[in-house]
């Protein structure tokens, strides 16, 4: 290891033993009493007399003073780092041989990375809580002016706030400001506050431990704290989520699409045999080519309410789980199932003198909580082994590789505090465990990793859901692969409401630390078919997780052609770009592909009730391809209509509960695609290439089409330009000429009907 230290003029340290590609990445240096690191994207400087730090991103300073609590005169070194973000250098501040904390940067990484390591003296400590970070933060407006955004929501700057995980503050007109939050929730549970005073903000990181015991002269590493700049807070969100994937070594798994029988009417709750089996067939011959992939069983299949060891018998299914699961993968879906892990009744027989196996009270009570059962205790052996044995029954022996694992704050032994997701007392440290060295995210986090090795690398596991304690967010970092964002749905608007505002908060997660389960998507009356195309809309957009809770067989066609247009998931990440703008996101953008072959989609909602909304955006601030002086034009999903060519403003009247969902692509001068039939994003799913030949004057192009479903293409030509002619085949060879073509220049649209699913290629000469 490399130091540089106290008694050191000024030098430039240069990396031994890294390529001479790293060696520019981190610079350190110092002078005097400062030392200095630099990435190229971060700076920060730390005055060691002070203790104190100062950071800058692209030349504008974001952290005026940062202090890490009880750092003052401690002495100075900086070292190398290296870990899952990358190589780094890191300034050390320590008290003797005891670390006191570190400021570091990495490469390529936005942001300045902050520790406090955790330490016991002479004697033996018990930490409750600590708050090593204090940062004062540089505005780029009035406080209250500015905007911040956390679990619970988004107030103004001169309002003390606290959140779980990360914190953003940000200029709503330019969305330029600052991103932070814990990367890691290993021991403890990160909080980050922010507060107002004279005029100026200071953003604090705490940890929650509950209960951490450190031995005489024990030390251990604290949680990871990142804080950064950017122009636009968006990507710096998704930064942050980035990073927080990368400490966590996230492997995304293939975002699925499909059923799940707990809001249908008829056949809600678990379902059973008879109805499952008529669903399955049903989707299998209607919805499977269109992307339809798993169907999910939820909560009463269970021989007890809390007791996850056997199906009932006499119960839904009495052809057993397994019978039921084989029948769904003959058919090619995926067999998913919910059940509770760490929530169980312990007046179950299978627990009969094992009361030992849960979490208890300091009174010798077991620590039950609402709704979820009593905790199961994550660090008693024969807990784990049954839990163990519980999994791998459902997923080896039945068959389940689609887990949906709900109550997970009952790993933590902690209380509910379901729906509302602002930072409270939950009781965190109240628990006692069977072995009292573990703390209660050590405790969830170990049984997270249970039911991963148990379940095996084919399963994907959905998590459900922040929402009964926000503590399971970033204690769930890198264990899960799905997980539910939003709070319980049913075909309500105003539920449809409060689940889409607390998963457009968490937007930037999905794609990167998981998939974003915002919950069902709802169809069915007294839902309109405006909210309807509303909700599924801003699901397709936003891009997360769509498991439909409606009893397909006996949908009306009309909702059930919603479904259709919503399938596959995109597996792309919207973007609402009026976030710290509105308290409830209204204009989303979903980009997909790059250069010519880019698609954006706009997505524009009315999320009130009973109001008409006017919404009126810059298509500066959309961030769209060209310089936008010969406008853009497009395609109107839902009214079935050409949009265009739209000039600086977009402006669009949407009625009350409603949306409007676009492409736009710049005016060019030759023919091009502004959209699809068969998706509500028209064409990120399915139309995999186009290409437009100048001499030849000829679109072509390449589409993924589900056979017997009519195939539109939508095209835009300059004035004058008419179709010709329209050439398309299946195979590569043939050509058929069963095109319908719709030529009013400069709009036109070719209806392609391919009988068997596959790609299509097809050529439109002008």
């Amino acid at each position: 290891m490399k130091m540089i230290r106290g008694g050191l003029a000024f030098f430039f340290l240069c990396w031994v033993g890294l390529s001479n590609a790293a060696r520019a990445e981190v610079r350190a240096e110092r002078r005097g009493e400062t030392y200095r690191l630099d990435n190229g994207r971060v700076s920060v400087e730390l005055d060691a007399a002070k203790g104190a730090f100062k950071a800058t991103a692209a030349g504008k300073a974001f952290v005026t003073e940062g202090r890490i609590e009880g750092t003052g005169g401690a002495t100075v070194e900086v070292v190398d780092r290296t870990g899952p973000l990358g190589a780094g250098r890191a300034i050390v501040l320590s008290r003797g041989k005891q670390g006191a904390g570190e400021v570091m940067l990495v490469q390529d990484v936005p942001f300045v990375l902050i520790r406090q390591p955790l330490s016991a003296g002479e004697e033996a400590r018990v930490i409750d809580s600590v708050t090593p970070v204090h940062v004062e933060v540089a505005t780029e407006t009035r406080l209250g002016d500015l905007r911040v955004l956390g679990c619970d929501g988004l107030t103004a700057g001169d309002v003390s706030r606290a959140s779980y995980a990360f914190l953003a503050a940000a200029n709503p007109k330019t969305r330029g400001g600052v991103v932070a939050g814990w990367l890691t929730d290993e021991r403890g549970s990160g909080i980050v506050l922010s507060k107002p005073a004279e005029g100026k903000l200071t953003i604090e990181g705490r940890v929650d431990y509950g209960k951490l015991r450190l031995k005489a002269g024990e030390s251990t590493d604290g949680e990871l704290f990142a804080i950064g700049r950017f122009d636009d807070s968006l990507p710096g969100l998704e930064a942050y989520a980035d990073a927080v994937a990368k400490v966590n070594q996230v492997k995304l798994r293939p975002i699925p699409s499909g059923y799940c029988t707990w809001y249908s009417k008829p056949h809600g709750g678990a379902a059973d045999e008879k109805s499952l089996a008529e669903l399955a067939t049903f989707v299998h011959d209607k919805l499977e080519p269109f992307g339809f992939s798993v169907v999910q069983i939820d909560d009463k299949w269970q021989i007890r309410s809390r007791d996850y060891t056997a199906y009932k018998p006499g119960g839904p299914y009495p052809s057993g789980m397994k019978a039921t699961a084989e029948n769904l993968r003959r058919l090619g879906l995926t067999a998913g199932i919910w059940f509770i892990p760490f929530g169980w009744d312990p007046k179950s027989p299978t627990f009969e003198g094992k009361q030992d196996y849960f979490v208890h009270r300091a009174d010798g009570s077991l620590y039950e909580v609402k709704w979820a059962g009593t905790c199961l205790d994550m660090t008693h052996p024969g807990a784990r082994e049954l839990l163990r044995e519980t999994v791998s029954r459902i997923t080896h022996d039945w068959g389940y590789k689609y887990l949906k694992i709900d109550g997970l704050w009952t790993g933590m032994a902690t209380q509910i505090l379901y729906p509302n997701p602002a930072v409270r007392d939950d009781k965190i440290g109240e628990a006692v465990f069977h072995d009292p060295a573990v703390t209660n995210l050590q405790a969830y986090r170990s049984g997270l990793r249970l039911v991963r090795e148990a379940a095996g690398e084919d399963v994907f596991i959905d998590g459900c859901n922040v929402a009964q304690n926000m503590r399971t967010l970033a204690g769930s970092y890198g264990l899960v692969d799905g997980m539910r964002v939003g709070r319980d749905i049913g075909a309500n608007w105003d539920n449809i409401l409060h689940s889409m505002t607390m998963a457009s908060r968490l937007y930037f997660y999905h794609g990167r630390v998981w998939h974003n389960d915002p919950d069902c998507l709802m169809l069915r009356a007294p839902l309109t078919l405006d909210q309807a195309r509303a909700w599924v809309s801003w699901i397709a957009i936003s891009g997360q997780l769509n498991l439909v809770s409606e009893w397909l067989p006996g949908l009306p066609e009309d909702r059930l052609e919603i479904v259709k247009r919503s399938m596959p998931n995109t597996g792309l990440c919207g973007r609402p770009m009026d976030l710290f703008e509105q308290p409830d996101a209204r204009v989303w953008k979903l980009t997909g592909g790059a250069g010519e072959a880019r698609r954006d989609v706009i997505g524009l909602f009315n999320w009130d009730e009973k109001k008409a909304a006017t919404i009126d955006v810059d298509l500066k601030k959309l961030d769209l391809p060209g310089d936008g002086q010969g406008g853009d034009v497009g395609f109107d999903f839902w009214r079935n209509e050409f949009v265009g060519p739209v000039r600086e403003t977009l402006h669009v009247e949407l009625p009350p509960a409603s949306c409007r969902v676009l492409t736009l692509r710049p005016v060019v001068d030759h023919p091009q695609v502004v959209g699809t039939s068969r998706h509500i994003t028209q064409g990120i799913v399915d139309l995999s290439e186009e290409k437009w030949d100048a001499d030849a004057r000829t679109l072509s192009g390449v589409s993924k089409v589900v056979g017997g479903d009519a195939y539109q293409i939508r095209i835009v030509a300059p004035e004058g330009v008419r179709i010709r002619a329209v050439e398309w085949s299946t195979d590569g060879e043939g050509r058929h000429a069963e095109a319908k073509v719709d030529d009013f220049g400069p709009h036109g649209r070719v209806t392609l009907n391919a009988k068997e699913s596959g790609d299509v290629r097809w050529r439109v000469r002008f």
